[in-house]
C-alpha cells in the first residue's frame, strides 16, 4: 500500500507543472551547429529534475525509468532508429548521463506502456512553461501521420473517400511568438477536431497561460467553442466560419460579435487570422525533420511516438534560447 500511495502522490504532483523560467525570445542565429548538443543537455537535465524512478522492494531490478525516457528522446531525435541512435546512447552512458544502456526490446516494451505516454504528455506541457511570460496567443490545428510508410499524400489522406483508419491524428495548440507546442493530444485518425478543442484550450489555461487571442480553422467552428473561449476570458476569438453560417439561434455573444466582424470588416479579420499559417509551418517542420509517418504498431506506442515528436520540437526550440 505504501508503494502504491507513493506512486499516486508523484503522479498527482507531476500533473501540475510548476516550472517557471523566463527565457527571452531572442534565439541564437548560430544554434543549428549545436542543436543536438543543447537538445541532449537540456532534455537530460529536465528529466533528472523530475525524479521519475521509484523504490523497488521485490522482484528483478527494473531499468531506471529516467534512463528509458532519455534513450527514447535520443532515438526520437534520430527518427526512432535504435541503430542510428546507439552511438548517442553509449555516449550518454560514457558521460554518466544514464546508468544503464537499455536494449532495443526494452525500449519498445516501455513505448507500449500508458505511464510512458502520461509522462511524455506532461513533459510536452512542462517545456512550454518556459515561455509563459511571453505568450498570449494560442493557435489550434491537427494533422495526420500515416501508420506506415507510403500511406499516401494529401489527395489519398484528405479526400472523403479515403480510409482515415490508416492514420493517427495529432491535435496541437502552439504559442504564436515562440512556435512551441503547449498541448498535444494524439487520437485515432477518424476523430473530429471539434471534440478535442476543449481539451487543448482548457489545458493551456490551466497551465497558467494568459490567453487573449485564439486562432483556429473551420474544423473548430461552432457556437459551443466560442462560448467556451468567452468563459475562459479569451478576448479575441478567430475561429474561421463556414460559408453557410447564419445568425439563427446565436445565443453566444462572442459568436455574434465575431460573425459580424467576419462579414462587415473582412480586412480586420484577415489581418488577425493570417497568423494561423504559423502552425502549418510548425507541422511541416516536424514532418520534415522527424518523418511524416509512424513506425510503431501498438496504439499506445503510436501515441508515445507522436508525443516524442512534439517534445523533440520543443526541446530544440528551447536549445536556441539557452
Amino acid at each position: 500500500m505504501e508503494k502504491e500511495k507513493t506512486t499516486q502522490e508523484r503522479l498527482i504532483g507531476f500533473d501540475k507543472p510548476k516550472l517557471a523560467l523566463k527565457i527571452p525570445l531572442k534565439p541564437d542565429i548560430r544554434a543549428l551547429e549545436s542543436e543536438k548538443k543543447k537538445f541532449i543537455e537540456f532534455g537530460i537535465n529536465m528529466i533528472d529534475s523530475l525524479n521519475l524512478d521509484e523504490e523497488q522492494y521485490f522482484g528483478r531490478p527494473r531499468a531506471p525509468y529516467s534512463d528509458i525516457i532519455k534513450s527514447l528522446l535520443v532515438m526520437a531525435f534520430n527518427g526512432l532508429s535504435y541503430r542510428r541512435s546507439q552511438s548517442d546512447i553509449v555516449n550518454l552512458y560514457s558521460n554518466h548521463m544514464i546508468d544503464t544502456i537499455s536494449r532495443k526490446s526494452t525500449l519498445h516494451k516501455y513505448m507500449n506502456e500508458e505511464r510512458t505516454k502520461k509522462i511524455l504528455d506532461n513533459l510536452v506541457q512542462q517545456t512550454a512553461l518556459f515561455f509563459r511570460e511571453h505568450e498570449d496567443t494560442l493557435i489550434v490545428d491537427s494533422t495526420w501521420f500515416g501508420k506506415r510508410m507510403y500511406t499516401g499524400g494529401y489527395t489519398k489522406v484528405h479526400d472523403k473517400q479515403s480510409n482515415l483508419a490508416k492514420t493517427r491524428k495529432m491535435h496541437i495548440g502552439i504559442l504564436k511568438n515562440s512556435r512551441i507546442i503547449a498541448v498535444c493530444k494524439p487520437t485515432r485518425g477518424t476523430v473530429n477536431d471539434f471534440k478535442i478543442f476543449e481539451h487543448i484550450v482548457v489545458s493551456a489555461v490551466k497551465n497558467g497561460f494568459s490567453i487573449k487571442t485564439l486562432l483556429a480553422d473551420k474544423g473548430y467552428a461552432g457556437k459551443q467553442n466560442y462560448f467556451l473561449c468567452s468563459n475562459l476570458n479569451i478576448e479575441n476569438i478567430f475561429i474561421d466560419f463556414k460559408s453557410n453560417v447564419t445568425m439563427r439561434r446565436a445565443k453566444s455573444g462572442a459568436w455574434r460579435k465575431q460573425l459580424t466582424l467576419f462579414r462587415e470588416h473582412p480586412e480586420i479579420w484577415k489581418e488577425n487570422y493570417r497568423f494561423r499559417v504559423i502552425i502549418e509551418s510548425v507541422i511541416s517542420s516536424i514532418k520534415k525533420k522527424q518523418k511524416n509517418y509512424l513506425t510503431s504498431k501498438n496504439e499506445t506506442a503510436m501515441d508515445c511516438e507522436l508525443l516524442l515528436k512534439c517534445l523533440v520540437h520543443n526541446l530544440t526550440i528551447i536549445g536556441k534560447h539557452i
